[in-house]
């Protein structure tokens, strides 16, 4: 009787989370599912990360997506109880859709992701790069686009940009090993955050000005 291989199992359930963390974020319309699952990808990245970095670097990936999901969790949060009180004000209880495109074609476009990133990271070598490592910077990247492509929304395309750039921070550590532009990738991630939540707030700061000037009743 042999031994079950571990370093694999815990490699087949790293891809495994990365997949459906990213999966989730693309086929689950949610604000809240949809950070759950962006942190998990941010811890699951991080996980990743120690094979190319030592552990207490890659814990700061950790960190700054934290962070950057605590600045969307209190912009969509002040979103959704705006929307409760709009519904409540003028009767209008549909919510705007998140994605310009139904749960079938989302789920069709992320299987036709999956199947092109195993069969590159499994038939070409990118800069002589483990095939894992590639396809998880791919996958990220990706997924980050598809997610950018489909939103309506602009937190939910804000979500899909920060799953490129873990992608991206991925590819880039395991061929440049650079500290400079590894913290830089992690300050660009809080960056990106604000920006995104700025602009996700901009329609609610209108309609407030537009409401104290008497224009919606």
């Amino acid at each position: 009787m042999t031994l079950p291989d571990l370093p694999a199992i815990a490699s087949a359930n790293l891809f495994a989370g990365l997949i459906l963390s990213a999966a989730i974020v693309v086929l689950v319309a949610d604000w809240r599912t949809a950070l759950y699952a962006l942190v998990a990808q941010y811890i699951l990245s991080a996980i990743l990360l120690t094979a190319l970095l030592p552990a207490p670097l890659a814990i700061v990936r950790v960190i700054s997506g934290a962070l950057a999901t605590l600045m969307l969790y209190f912009t969509l949060r002040r979103i959704a109880v705006e929307r409760r009180a709009q519904a409540a004000q003028n009767g209008a209880a549909q919510p705007p859709p998140v994605f310009i495109v139904g749960l079938a074609f989302r789920l069709f476009a992320l299987a036709l992701v999956i199947v092109s990133n195993i069969g590159i990271a499994s038939s070409m070598t990118f800069l002589s790069l483990p095939a894992e490592i590639l396809f998880s910077g791919l996958w990220l990247i990706s997924v980050g686009i598809l997610v950018a492509i489909l939103s309506h929304d602009m937190l939910r395309l804000g979500l899909g940009i920060l799953m490129f750039t873990s992608g991206f921070c991925i590819l880039e550590t395991a061929t440049e090993a650079s500290l400079l532009l590894y913290g830089l990738l992690n300050l660009a991630d809080l960056l990106l955050a604000l920006v995104i939540a700025h602009l996700g707030v901009i329609p609610i700061e209108e309609t407030d000005l537009r409401r104290r000037r008497g224009e919606v009743r």
